[in-house]
């Protein structure tokens, strides 16, 4: 997938890494798959206000419904109905994020 070629943010529900590459996962359920690294659309600016949870997934916020803390674990559910766990370093982030919004 071509950079320029990149959906908008606002089609866009998730980043998945998957070793090498990234997985976009869509609103209306499609997926494409780029070359690059999560990390490299991390420190992207087009991507500032996206949420990095864990290692794999850099969240568009605008598609979290729900946020539950179970003990020392905090789960996301995201519109499609994903749950995505938040890793034990990111969890004051982003609760921290959520209660800001």
């Amino acid at each position: 997938m071509n950079l320029n070629k990149l959906p908008n943010c606002s089609e866009i529900l998730y980043l998945e890494a998957d070793i090498n590459y990234t997985i976009f996962h869509l609103t209306n359920g499609k997926r494409l798959v780029s070359s690059f690294t999560l990390k490299r659309y991390e420190v992207d600016t087009k991507w500032t206000g996206f949420l990095r949870v864990n290692k794999s997934f850099l969240l568009n916020p605008t598609a979290i419904i729900n946020y539950e803390q179970e003990g020392n674990k905090g789960i996301i559910e995201l519109s499609n109905g994903r749950k995505v766990l938040v890793s034990r370093r990111k969890i004051e982030m982003v609760r921290s994020f959520l209660n800001d919004t």
